[in-house]
């Protein structure tokens, strides 16, 4: 069969943003637009009617979509992630059997894919600086699942954002401030990396595209700060009360106590100052938001 000889709705890049949440949410508000000929995309999550538990949903979906952003957290239990596996195992499917549903085996080779993990998996490096080929050093089990996902796949070539955490103008950690969530003594404490969501967005768009196979990149902003300090500079920027700080022991009787959930815990033991030696020299991104002053400059209460 001959590709150039396909109606164009069938040669149109057809992108599905996996696990669609706020970042599909803005890669719909930034590139779906109303471009005719251009990339279509679909957002797909259980709350849009896409259940990706079914086998047979999955095998649908894969076999529609030629490129995909995968934005699915991972499975809930265990150091592996189930549906980061079976998502893969169907995309593999798909791929193997291009041919039977219209398009070519060379096009079939010219699908590309991201996955979206976390800079979690680096685990803790004490404060130390940390790049794409520092080692994974995590414990955390929701870390080791994202580990297993990026192995699914890196072997379907996907390019993978090792992504921290998600701020923004309009993510801001508010409603911990004024809950009077405490943070750690200077000594104690830990670095915290982020990224911008609309900055993040754009990343995912720009390694679709020019992102190589099997790749990892680093999508961080070079800010880094501890994180009572991240907290402080928020809280004074927004006018809230600053957070208590105490000490790593006082942090794990609140622990027990209920006053703190143990998820929050995992997140105050790793410290690293996450940097990335490819976004900009090999996806020439240039982020809008680069420090979380930036960040603060566009907040509207």
């Amino acid at each position: 069969m001959i590709t150039g000889a396909l109606p164009f709705r069938f040669r149109r890049p057809r992108v599905a943003l996996v696990g669609s949440g706020d970042i599909g949410a803005r890669l719909m508000r930034t590139f779906g637009g109303s471009q005719v000929r251009g990339p279509k995309l679909l957002p797909v999550s259980r709350r849009l009617g896409w259940d990706l538990d079914q086998p047979p949903i999955r095998a649908r979906l894969s076999h529609w979509a030629t490129h995909s952003i995968v934005l699915v957290p991972p499975s809930e239990q265990g150091s592996t992630d189930l549906r980061s596996r079976r998502l893969a195992s169907a995309w593999r499917a798909a791929r193997a059997n291009i041919g039977l549903r219209g398009m070519s085996a060379a096009s079939g080779k010219r699908r590309r894919g991201v996955y979206i993990s976390t800079t979690g998996v680096y685990g803790d490096h004490q404060g130390a600086v940390v790049v794409e080929t520092s080692p994974c050093l995590t414990k955390q089990p929701r870390s080791l699942r994202r580990l297993d996902a990026e192995r699914q796949w890196r072997a379907l070539g996907f390019h993978v954002l090792r992504v921290p955490g998600i701020s923004g103008p309009e993510r801001l950690p508010i409603e911990r401030l004024r809950a009077g969530m405490p943070a750690l003594l200077p000594d104690d404490d830990v670095y915290t990396n982020h990224i911008d969501a609309d900055d993040l967005a754009q990343i995912c768009w720009r390694a679709l595209w020019t992102g190589r196979p099997n790749r990892i990149t680093n999508a961080v902003m070079p800010d880094h700060l501890k994180m009572g300090d991240y907290f402080e500079q928020v809280a004074r920027h927004v006018g809230l009360p600053v957070p208590r700080r105490i000490s790593r022991s006082e942090l794990q009787n609140w622990v027990q106590q209920g006053r703190v959930s143990p998820m929050m815990m995992s997140f105050m033991q790793d410290s690293r100052q996450v940097q990335s030696q490819r976004l900009a020299s090999e996806l020439g991104v240039r982020l809008r938001r680069p420090t979380v002053a930036a960040i603060l400059a566009d907040y509207r209460s």
